[in-house]
């Protein structure tokens, strides 16, 4: 590890292009970029789909396709589990897929050592220089480096670097700023003591508390060297004024943060996919659609929803592998004859059960940043309703488009679900109101334009 952070300090030895790309398995044989107006964009994420389908993951997959589509020159570099010989390259949908292997080592690796490669791995790095050294891209836009390297965004010289604020992990290590307790955090103090209390627990290591200025050596470096990378760092940008103001709060440069809502896949929403489920045993028919985990606040809504009567249903769809022992809490606490588990929902899906739904719910116990199935609900005219807690209140506008409630209080989200099953007028005069996320299309364009104004700023600029 001391040997990697030495590494930063002066300039690793140029390794030729093409050896370099053999290296890691690749085959160069990329055309020049064309004089015009097409771009050559990377894109670097720490996951992709169809292995992993969050929503940072789905963001960039319908993000890339759509430039692709419009005829730019798309390249997405991933880590991927499990890679094997002949997997490193593969187009689909005319996007550019570049893996590189996910060490097998990571899940026996020391505390320290794993600690280490949620933000830093050397083999990922010259991998990724091998990538940049081939591909030669105009602009470089992450999405997202946990577990795969920051130093990615350092190591991308030449190209316009933008970094999309998908949650707060570059000040916050668990990325979610909710503590153990379930109770939400403001971000580690100045010394980092709240984030070894915080990983501690976690662990079941409280014992070490007792070390705290030593323990929290790691975590003060970290952020200190992610602040730092912000440096080279040409635009941020944030999907929610709420995680815009947090950065801010933290260091980051507000000169440097852009708010932009992210877009959503429209062509997905309108696919006239089968009914998931049958017709649902009640109206209203609420819903929740998400990750079966504590933080979304799932066991909030069942047991809120168990205080309704029979004059409403609700469905749940996620997985039920991911925290079977969680998911097992929740059918335990289940009392209400109209609660349905549904199981993981596909993709194309979507469109289709937002639609069976008059209502969402999103019963988040954490800062949401900016949760891409609220905006997909909004796509196919579903009301919300949602957590008074971080960007989530930035969403949804009481009354209007939802209703908001105080998160982690059953009582209060029984009180508005119970109101809006006893009104379902309600519900359908919210839906009136509701105004569609930019489509991806439109979204696209305009991160074109942000890409040329920033590829226009820094010509002539020395080389950082």
């Amino acid at each position: 590890i001391l040997q990697e952070v030495m590494a930063d300090t002066g300039q690793a030895k140029e390794v030729e292009h093409l050896e370099q790309a053999r290296i890691a398995g690749w085959t160069v044989s990329l055309p020049p970029v064309r004089p015009d107006r097409r771009r050559r964009i990377a894109f670097v994420v720490h996951k992709f789909p169809p292995e992993s389908v969050g929503g940072t993951e789905i963001y960039t997959w319908s993000l890339a396709r759509e430039l692709a589509r419009a005829g730019h020159d798309i390249h997405v570099f991933y880590p991927k589990p499990d890679l094997l010989p002949g997997e490193e390259q593969a187009t689909r949908e005319g996007v550019h897929l570049w893996r590189v292997p996910l060490p097998a080592t990571r899940t026996h690796e020391d505390p320290i050592r794993q600690y280490w490669h949620t933000f830093r791995d050397a083999a990922i790095e010259r991998a990724f220089q091998a990538f940049m050294n081939t591909v030669q891209p105009e602009i470089v836009h992450f999405q997202h480096v946990q577990g795969v390297s920051a130093r990615l965004i350092q190591l991308a010289t030449g190209a316009v670097r933008i970094v999309t604020l998908h949650d707060y992990w570059y000040f916050c290590a668990n990325s979610q700023l909710i503590r153990p307790n379930r109770r939400p955090c403001d971000g580690p103090d100045s010394n980092c003591f709240n984030c070894v209390d915080c990983a501690t627990e976690r662990a079941d290591l409280t014992w070490m508390r007792t070390l705290r200025p030593a323990v929290a050596l790691p975590f003060v470096y970290r952020n200190r060297y992610l602040r730092k990378l912000a440096d080279a760092v040409d635009l941020f940008i944030a999907p929610s004024s709420f995680l815009q103001d947090m950065y801010v709060r933290h260091g980051f440069p507000a000169e440097k943060i852009l708010v932009l809502e992210n877009g959503v896949d429209d062509r997905k929403l309108t696919l006239r996919a089968p009914v998931i489920l049958p017709e649902p045993p009640a109206r209203p028919h609420f819903g929740f659609l998400g990750s079966l985990a504590w933080q979304k606040g799932v066991h909030i809504l069942v047991e809120a929803f168990n205080q309704l009567g029979e004059n409403a249903s609700l469905t749940i769809y996620g997985s039920e592998h991911l925290f079977p022992e969680y998911v097992e809490h929740l059918k335990k606490l289940t009392r209400h004859p109209f609660i349905r588990f549904a199981g993981l929902l596909q993709p194309p899906h979507v469109g289709a059960a937002l639609r069976q739904m008059d209502c969402l719910v999103v019963p988040s116990l954490w800062y949401e940043n900016s949760p891409l199935v609220i905006q997909e609900a909004f796509g196919v005219g579903t009301p919300v309703v949602a957590s008074r807690l971080g960007a989530l209140a930035e969403k949804v506008e009481e009354g209007r488009t939802g209703r908001l409630f105080t998160a982690g209080d059953v009582d209060d989200l029984a009180h508005v679900l119970q109101d809006l099953a006893a009104r379902p007028e309600a519900l359908r005069e919210m839906s009136r109101h509701i105004h569609p996320a930019p489509a991806m299309a439109e979204h696209a364009d305009r991160l074109l334009d942000i890409y040329a104004e920033l590829i226009e700023a820094t010509k002539g600029a020395p080389t950082r």
